[in-house]
């Protein structure tokens, strides 16, 4: 396990800048491609990137559709992913919705899991994901 927090020295971020349709399929697709990143899982399968192809998410037939979302809501799920690999962290998202570390950054209040079990294979974290969480203004 490595620890991860603060913005110290040998933190680097790793994240780009993209637009992703305000659509919720289009969103779901973005976070299985943010999940792949994150775990390095094989991007050699057709389906794998047709799910993550969130510019045309209108494309998914429904049998893609049911996929992504047992994929996402099940073998992804975030509450299982949540302080392993993925982290709420306001200030290391910066202006960013979300943004993306090399493990090879250390700091002191994360722990990342080394490893994490996905569909009972054991993936490597090779980088962890920090995102904000969206705040609905009252109206």
């Amino acid at each position: 396990m490595a620890l991860v927090g603060r913005t110290q020295l040998g933190m680097k971020a790793t994240g780009s800048t993209c637009s992703v349709p305000d659509n919720p399929k289009a969103k779901l697709m973005y976070y299985l491609n943010c999940l792949c990143s994150v775990l390095n899982l094989d991007d050699e399968d057709v389906d794998i990137k047709r799910l993550r192809d969130y510019s045309n998410y209108w494309r998914l037939t429904d049998e893609e559709t049911d996929l992504l979302m047992m994929l996402c809501g099940v073998a992804l799920k975030p509450d299982v992913l949540l302080n392993k690999c993925i982290f709420q962290n306001d200030a290391l998202c910066g202006d960013s919705s979300n943004e993306f570390y090399e493990l090879e950054a250390v700091s002191d209040r994360l722990l990342v899991a080394g490893s994490v079990m996905i569909g009972g294979r054991t993936k490597r974290v090779s980088k962890i994901m920090t995102f904000k969480v969206k705040r609905k203004l009252n109206t």
